[in-house]
């Protein structure tokens, strides 16, 4: 039986201030039929520069996790373990989370639920071993605000290996920089004139229905984790203000303003995640056949 701690060890990728990579505690659906404040406001997220580099679902990135799936089932198999992870779902616009970096942005927004459990049965140690390798061999990429640590060697790791030989290290630097830059674009759009004045706007609307606010992330993450918004009075004041102001179709489209500029300032980063990713595709093509 394998220890709880040395799961966890294999298991995790440690994250330093994971708060870094969240604009809100609750993600939002991008389902069709989904009410919103206003029309075309679900597919302004959709449109920021950022969305495609890490939040649209692709066939791309569905192949690579199929890709990296089948081959660590057949190294595990190799070396005698019969590994049977789940199947990696084809993804739909209906069914991919995107962050709420202006808060409620309808009524139905769905909240986070922690996900079930693992059903299948523990693992021996020699079991983990094979699949994440020693827990002490890992490999490590930090950035301005965060850490993140992956497993060095074992079946997962050779998988990775294969799509991306010697690039491993540089594809977390490159993960970690675009991540971050999300969220720098997000500051930077607090000194944005136009913003700012749909922020007081905003805020105005939301004193006059009784609310004292001033940023509507920050109202987000004060209501209890099982709110109903369409019942709150609180979240109907919210989505009133936004449809009212205009709040969402101004935010989004300064916030695109200034993801582009981020990107643009930073062209290698933009440039070597494009370049990973084509590869990891290119391989993952050979594996599936």
């Amino acid at each position: 039986m394998v220890t709880r701690k040395f799961a966890a060890l294999a298991t995790a990728v440690v994250v330093v201030a994971c708060a870094a990579w969240v604009y809100a505690g609750r993600s939002g659906p991008s389902a069709t039929g989904t009410p919103q404040p206003g029309p075309d406001i679900g597919r302004l997220s959709a449109r920021l520069p950022f969305y495609p580099l890490r939040h649209a679902p692709s066939d791309r990135r569905w192949r690579i996790d199929q890709a990296v799936r089948r081959l660590t089932i057949t190294c595990m198999a190799a070396r005698g373990y019969r590994y049977t992870p789940a199947a990696v779902p084809r993804p739909t616009a209906a069914t991919v989370d995107h962050p709420l970096p202006f808060g409620l942005e309808s009524l139905a927004t769905a909240t986070a639920a922690p996900e079930p459990g693992a059903s299948e049965q523990p693992k021996s140690k020699a079991f983990l071993v094979a699949l994440y390798g020693p827990a002490d061999r890992r490999i490590s990429a930090r950035g301005k605000l965060i850490k993140v640590s992956v497993p060095a060697t074992g079946c997962q790791a050779e998988a990775k290996k294969r799509l991306l030989g010697s690039q491993r290290l540089r594809w977390l630097q490159v993960t970690i920089q675009l991540g971050e830059g999300e969220q720098q674009a997000r500051k930077n759009l607090d000194k944005d004139p136009a913003f700012r004045a749909a922020d007081a706007r905003w805020a105005r609307c939301m004193l006059a229905a009784g609310v004292e606010t001033d940023d509507p992330v920050r109202l987000l993450n004060s209501l209890p984790r099982d709110t109903d918004f369409a019942t709150s009075p609180v979240a109907k004041a919210d989505i009133r203000c936004k449809s009212d102001t205009d709040y969402l179709r101004t935010a989004y489209t300064r916030l695109a303003v200034v993801q582009r500029a981020w990107l643009d300032a930073h062209p290698a980063v933009l440039a070597t995640w494009r370049s990973l990713m084509q590869r990891q595709d290119r391989v993952a093509r050979e594996v599936l056949g």
